[in-house]
């Protein structure tokens, strides 16, 4: 039997969402698109959690305020966190920041007091859902709950997941030797995420560590001694913005996560530039959706593309 629906969820499923294409566009161009699945993969401390952050605040803000253009998409989002490292905090001084800084060249910085500020970016958390999962269970129950907040909800354009890879290792050990049992929560993961991205119009961002290093003798930074590919020896850098970094992806999820993915980005640590140190690292982000290679670093303000 065919499953039904009800009017409520026909009407999320074909009503108009708002669009997200054309944030941050310096990275995606005109993209992404609806029903995009963009996989955000690197080693800890490549900025990926700092980058899904600073994609919030474009999506929340709106487009404009007390006539100032602020650029954002008046969008909601689904913030799944699965390493519990999302800070609140650090989302609301990057949105202060950006508003301070429209304000300013607009040179409107004084007709607006704190308080109005603050009334603004409460309104605008509003559009944000933060959901915290502590295992592969726990998610898997989760997205299927989600539908319901979606259908009541017509603003939701995305769904973000920080990280997919977070119970990598504990399904591992919890499935034994069995590698079906392994991917089974997984794989259930990827089905209900699937309906939501399709069925809703949806695009989903998810970020995905390093786990492997990957085994190239034809790759750059390949250590012969140890036979294994080593991100931290790549000189990335300079020679970096002109290579294919998806080299450096090493594969490790399961087939239909594999099949799930329809873009992926790279950010690796910018090495070969000397002048990154402590306290002013950079780093390279590339991939198939973005429009060449670029160097960016994370700052107060947020993530920041470095112009050559």
């Amino acid at each position: 039997m065919a499953n039904k629906e009800t009017g409520l969820q026909f009407l999320a499923r074909l009503g108009t969402r708002p669009h997200v294409s054309g944030i941050e566009a310096d990275v995606f161009g005109s993209g992404p698109q609806c029903k995009d699945v963009i996989e955000i993969y690197g080693e800890e401390g490549t900025g990926k959690s700092e980058f899904l952050s600073h994609l919030i605040v474009q999506c929340i803000l709106p487009e404009a305020w007390s006539s100032i253009d602020l650029g954002g998409r008046g969008a909601s989002v689904i913030f799944i966190d699965t390493e519990y490292k999302f800070s609140i905090l650090r989302l609301v001084s990057l949105m202060e920041k950006q508003v301070l800084q429209k304000l300013a060249d607009c040179g409107k910085e004084f007709r607006l007091d704190a308080s109005q500020i603050e009334v603004f970016i409460e309104e605008c958390l509003e559009r944000l859902y933060i959901v915290r999962c502590s295992s592969s269970e726990e998610l898997v129950i989760t997205l299927h709950s989600l539908e319901g907040v979606i259908c009541n909800d017509p603003n939701i354009s995305l769904v973000m997941i920080d990280s997919i890879s977070a119970f990598y290792w504990l399904d591992r050990s919890l499935g034994g030797d069995s590698i079906p049992a392994q991917e089974a929560n997984l794989k259930l993961t990827v089905e209900a995420l699937t309906k939501l991205v399709n069925t809703y119009n949806l695009v989903l961002f998810a970020t995905k560590s390093a786990v492997y290093k990957k085994k190239s003798q034809d790759s750059v930074g390949f250590d012969r001694g140890s036979g294994v590919y080593d991100m931290s020896n790549t000189g990335c850098g300079r020679n970096c913005l002109s290579e294919d970094l998806d080299l450096l992806h090493a594969e490790f999820m399961c087939k239909p996560w594999q099949r799930f993915v329809s873009h992926r980005l790279i950010l690796v640590k910018d090495t070969g530039n000397q002048a990154s140190d402590a306290g002013n690292q950079t780093f390279v982000i590339g991939g198939d959706c973005v429009k060449g290679n670029q160097r960016f670093k994370v700052t107060q303000a947020g993530f920041k593309l470095v112009d050559e």
